[in-house]
């Protein structure tokens, strides 16, 4: 599959028809956001699903030094990503661009389409798992911050609880990023304090255990037999990470539904996509 064909994959235009079937699954009505209206935000978890009708919806990266755009959904035109079947928190926010008439479907009612509409969940789920896989590739995305020593054993296990759990994030190594004076700096700790969390301009955690991280984050912690990554991201260090999840026996909590959604997830994560040979600036 080709570049431009990946990105036709990750951001598909809903016809006329498709999104009468997929507001009628839902009973979703029409809703009007006002501009500079926020649809959702990084860091919100069990957020709803949108699909645009009029105007624009613009989604916006926070986690670097400054705000980018990832890119603006247009009419027919859908929001999220695999955090929607995760329960993972949001990891961009979506703002509304001038007046913005949408469709909003919660995620249990998202879930019921995924499971009950196999035309329309092909194409939400295919997008999903290639907007996973263009962000964590994307060079200009940064995701939260670890600043630590690769020699740590704390910045190892750090690495290595966030990549089990999915998080995309960015490294950066004392030993030999040359952008580290600036950001200790900028977040007022010494190199005596790494391994530190950090996102966008806001320190989170210093040398933090698994279980801080995780309550700071909103993530439980991994099962063995739970969600397992696959493939291996330029983000994660190389532990794991990758944008293709497979289900290995998790015991799921959650409503039937939930699970058949799950299921029908796995189906189209095992096709797996190609890796990345370009790069992506969401424009």
């Amino acid at each position: 599959m080709s570049a431009n064909n990946l990105l036709s994959v990750a951001f598909p235009t809903l016809d006329e028809a498709q999104i009468r079937q997929l507001a009628g699954c839902t009973h979703a009505e029409p809703k009007l956001f006002r501009d500079g209206q926020t649809l959702f935000a990084v860091g919100d978890r069990n957020m709803n699903f949108f699909v645009v009708k009029s105007g624009e919806v613009e989604i916006v990266d926070y986690s670097g030094d400054a705000p980018k755009t990832i890119t603006v959904h247009r009419p027919g035109e859908f929001t999220g990503d695999i955090s929607h079947l995760t329960g993972l928190p949001a990891v961009v926010s979506g703002i509304a661009r001038g007046d913005c008439e949408v469709y909003e479907i919660t995620g249990d009612a998202l879930r019921q389409v995924l499971n009950q509409c196999p035309a329309i969940s092909d194409i939400v789920l295919q997008a999903f798992i290639a907007r996973r896989q263009l962000l964590r590739e994307s060079p200009n995305f940064t995701g939260l911050r670890v600043i630590g020593s690769r020699y740590s054993p704390d910045t190892f296990r750090v690495r290595d609880f966030l990549s089990k759990n999915r998080i995309l994030f960015t490294w950066v190594d004392v030993e030999n990023d040359p952008n580290v004076d600036r950001l200790l700096r900028q977040f007022g700790v010494t190199e005596s304090d790494t391994p530190v969390v950090a996102c966008g301009r806001m320190l989170l955690l210093r040398n933090p255990s698994n279980r801080q991280l995780a309550d700071a984050i909103g993530i439980h912690q991994p099962r063995r037999s739970g969600l397992r990554p696959g493939g291996c991201g330029r983000r994660s260090g190389g532990s794991c990470g990758g944008c293709i999840w497979r289900l290995r026996g998790a015991e799921d909590r959650r409503t039937r539904t939930d699970r058949a959604g799950r299921a029908s997830w796995q189906q189209h994560a095992n096709r797996k996509l190609p890796r990345l040979s370009h790069r992506f600036d969401g424009q």
